[in-house]
């Protein structure tokens, strides 16, 4: 029987940031939309983007990249986080705290430095991810087993 603690509300807090931080990187795409005259849809690769030079091109991008791929690991963040959260809720919050600091260092490195600025924060974020979804799998396991 899983029992939710009091405890459990920092995992929701932590989720609730990884969306925070998604939507500000959302905010960043529309900032650098407006800076470059580059409208929807284009997403660096259509008409508008065209236009811009090869330097304000790599800087659009890397914004639209952060978002891009924040967008494609939010659901399973969400979800990591949340699930562990059932079985190891203090492991869970550690972990969703790195996340969200890796996420951070990896929009920044990324904005900053192009692609292979955003490793240290890429490789956070990936371990991270990898250890609240074992935590799930290592939780259900246990809770299975008895």
């Amino acid at each position: 029987m899983i029992t939710i603690g009091t405890g459990y509300a920092w995992n929701v807090i932590i989720a609730a940031g990884m969306g925070l931080q998604c939507t500000i990187a959302g905010i960043n795409c529309g900032s650098v939309r407006s800076k470059f005259n580059v409208p929807h849809p284009d997403m660096g690769c259509g008409r508008f983007a065209a236009k811009l030079s090869d330097e304000d091109w790599a800087t659009f991008n890397n914004v639209i990249r952060v978002h891009q791929n924040y967008v494609e690991q939010l659901p399973v963040a969400i979800s990591a986080v949340l699930m562990s959260g059932l079985f190891y809720e203090k492991a869970s919050v550690t972990l969703g705290l790195a996340y969200v600091a890796s996420r951070i260092a990896y929009a920044y490195g990324y904005a900053k430095f192009g692609p292979k600025g955003r490793m240290v924060g890429a490789i956070g974020q990936y371990l991270s991810i990898v250890s609240m979804l074992s935590l799930c799998f290592y939780g259900s396991y246990k809770q299975l087993s008895n």
